[in-house]
């Protein structure tokens, strides 16, 4: 009789250690769930923000096809964000599926009527020339293009692709991880004008 009670405490006890088991091991992975949802928001805020672009020095994407030549219009990252209102910074290669997704929205924003002065700047990451060339031949979306041995992508904490920047006004003001939002950065771009709208009527009341 002393062993079947025994027995029955042990199989409660083991059933109700069972069950606590159980239900920490779903709060533990609960409380990890937040994280994995805000990680990618996470790295967005890149340190970069707010800053002046990390500089490198592009080719014009016409000049691709004539690779073993020296190109003649080179220019700098910053050279073009300071002509320009706004440039897009986007990381990609041939072999990445979600960039030959986002080329397409890439090309939509080049050719929006209400976005102006704006370029568009291809890095390419870990892929080789001969590819890109074939790739950009069926969709270009990019004004220039950059062949990156690593280092750009490091200077710009990029560890895959597709990933990309927003500069306007010279200054880095979005870091996309992913595809990008063509909303998101319509809103971007509204937004900064209204603010210089406002900062030129700031200063013209003052004088």
């Amino acid at each position: 009789m002393n062993e079947k009670t025994n027995t029955g405490k042990k199989t409660k006890s083991n059933m109700k250690w069972l069950i606590f088991s159980l239900v920490l091991g779903i709060a533990i992975a609960l409380s990890f769930l937040p994280g994995l949802f805000r990680s990618k928001k996470l790295f967005e805020k890149s340190p970069l923000l707010g800053k002046e672009p990390i500089d490198f020095e592009v080719i014009d994407a016409k000049e691709l096809e004539n690779l073993q030549s020296i190109p003649k219009n080179k220019k700098t990252l910053k050279e073009i964000a300071s002509e320009n209102n706004t440039v897009i910074i986007n990381f990609f290669a041939s072999w990445c599926t979600e960039c030959r997704e986002e080329r397409v929205k890439l090309n939509e924003i080049k050719k929006s009527d209400d976005k102006e002065k704006l370029k568009i700047v291809g890095v390419v990451f870990q892929d080789s020339k001969e590819k890109i060339l074939n790739y950009l031949r069926e969709l270009n979306p990019y004004d220039y293009i950059y062949f990156d041995k690593g280092e750009t992508a490091i200077d710009y904490g990029v560890s895959g692709v597709p990933e990309t920047f927003v500069i306007i006004n010279g200054k880095i003001v979005k870091k996309f991880i992913g595809p990008i939002s063509i909303y998101e950065i319509g809103k971007i771009i509204e937004e900064e004008k209204k603010n210089n709208n406002q900062g030129e009527k700031q200063i013209n009341s003052e004088n």
